[in-house]
């Protein structure tokens, strides 16, 4: 299990456990464990990515798809503490237009409290 997913507050939160880079290797196992808790639509869901220092295509795939099982069922996915390489990344996609993209997990829960 690459995941770690804890609940604080009816936020379910998200990391990587021992995982550097989100790759195709991981993108099936991220989909399968994340989509169900997705498609309730009382799910508030925070990804972080803080220790993530590389993502790929089917890293980005596995993520649009999580925004569109989100967005086609009334659940919330934010994304936050994504490091320098990884936002880049989103930024040279124009990604940072779709995902609610936050800094820091704190202000990622506060923006889910507002």
């Amino acid at each position: 299990m690459i995941l770690k997913v804890t609940e604080q507050n009816g936020i379910t939160i998200v990391e990587f456990v021992d995982v550097t880079r989100f790759t195709l290797a991981s993108a099936d196992e991220v989909k399968t464990e994340l989509r169900p808790l997705l498609n309730n639509k009382d799910c508030r869901m925070l990804f972080d990515f803080h220790d993530i220092e590389f993502v790929d295509s089917s890293a980005i795939g596995c993520i649009i798809a999580l925004f569109k099982t989100e967005k086609s069922v009334g659940s919330s996915l934010k994304l936050c503490n994504l490091t320098p390489e990884v936002l880049k990344i989103f930024e040279l996609l124009h990604l940072q237009v779709i995902f609610d993209i936050t800094g820091t997990r704190e202000s990622c829960m506060a923006d889910y409290v507002k």
